[in-house]
C-alpha cells in the first residue's frame, strides 16, 4: 500500500468520524440525512481507494461493511451517556474504518507470497470487523425496545447484508499456498451469488425469529446484541465452512460450543440483572 493510498483512506476516515460526531448530537430527520450522507461518503471513498488497485472489480458487497459500520456506530454511540465513552467510541470507529479500508485494499493483492499472507490477514480482519459491526447494530436496535413488528424486520435486513458480505469472503478461492491467478471472469464470479443470497436469507430469517423471542426477555441492548451476535457467529461459521466444503463434526461442535457459551453468559447476566 502506497503513501498516497494511506492518505486517501485517512481523509475518508476523518470525514466519516467528524460526520458521525455530528450525527450523534441530533435526532429525527437531520440524523437520518446525516447518516445517509455518511453512507454515501464511505462508499464513494471505498471506490476511490480501491480504484488504485488494478485487480479491482466492483461488486455491491464491497460497500456493505463500511456503510453498515458507520450506521451502527452512530446508532450505538447515541446510546452512550458520558463524553469520555463517546470519544473512545469515535476513536474506535476511526480505527475500524481504517482497518476495513486497508483490508479491502489488501484483499485484492496476491501476486507474491508476502502479499498472499497479507491477504489472509486482511480477510480475517474483515471477518472480525463484520462481527463487531453486527454487534453494534444489534445492540442499538435491541436497545430501542421497538415492537417486534419493527425490530425484527430491521434485524433481518442488516443480517442479510452482513451475512452476504461474510459469506462472500468464504467463497473467495484459497490462495495461501500458490501464487494467485488472475481474478475469475465476472460470469464465473456471478455464479456464487445465488448460493450466497440463499444462505444469507436463511441467516437473516433465523436472526429475525430470535429477535422476536428475545423481545420477551429482560435484556438490555448490550446483552440482547451479544445474544444475537452469538447466533450470527454460529450460523455464519457453519454456513461458510459448508460453502467451502470443510464442514465436519469437529468444526460444528467448535462453533456450537463457542455460541452456546456466549448464550449462557448472556442469559446468566440477564437473570442476575433481573434479580437485582
Amino acid at each position: 500500500m502506497t503513501s498516497r493510498t494511506v492518505e486517501k483512506i485517512s481523509v475518508v476516515v476523518v470525514v466519516a468520524v467528524l460526520g458521525a460526531a455530528l450525527a450523534v448530537n441530533v435526532r429525527g430527520a437531520p440524523q437520518v440525512l446525516l447518516i445517509g450522507a455518511l453512507v454515501i461518503t464511505v462508499s464513494a471513498g471505498m471506490d476511490l481507494v480501491l480504484r488504485g488497485e488494478a485487480r479491482y472489480h466492483p461488486t455491491p458487497d464491497l460497500f456493505i461493511l463500511p456503510a453498515a459500520l458507520v450506521v451502527g456506530a452512530v446508532l450505538f454511540i447515541s446510546l452512550l451517556s458520558s463524553g469520555l465513552s463517546i470519544v473512545i467510541a469515535l476513536a474506535t470507529l476511526a480505527g475500524l474504518l481504517f482497518v476495513t479500508f486497508w483490508a479491502e485494499f489488501s484483499s485484492l493483492s496476491g501476486r507474491t507470497r508476502v502479499e498472499l499472507e497479507e491477504r489472509r490477514v486482511a480477510e480475517t480482519a474483515l471477518l472480525v470487523v463484520g462481527y463487531v459491526t453486527a454487534f453494534v447494530l444489534y445492540a442499538a436496535i435491541y436497545q430501542s425496545k421497538a415492537r417486534s413488528l419493527l425490530s425484527a424486520p430491521s434485524i433481518i435486513g442488516i443480517t442479510f447484508l452482513l451475512a452476504a458480505r461474510q459469506l462472500r469472503l468464504a467463497l473467495e478461492p484459497d490462495r495461501t499456498d500458490v501464487i494467485a491467478p488472475d481474478p475469475a471472469p465476472a460470469s464465473q464470479q456471478g455464479l456464487a451469488w445465488p448460493r450466497t443470497l440463499i444462505y444469507s436469507a436463511a441467516v437473516a430469517l433465523a436472526a429475525g425469529e430470535i429477535t422476536w423471542a428475545l423481545n420477551y426477555w429482560p435484556l438490555n441492548g448490550f446483552l440482547g446484541g451479544a445474544f444475537l451476535l452469538a447466533s450470527f457467529y454460529f450460523l455464519i461459521g457453519t454456513f461458510s465452512q459448508h460453502l467451502q466444503g470443510r464442514l465436519n463434526g469437529r468444526l460444528l461442535l467448535e462453533y456450537g460450543a463457542v455460541s452456546v457459551a456466549g448464550v449462557i453468559l448472556v442469559t446468566a447476566a440477564g437473570l442476575l440483572r433481573r434479580g437485582v
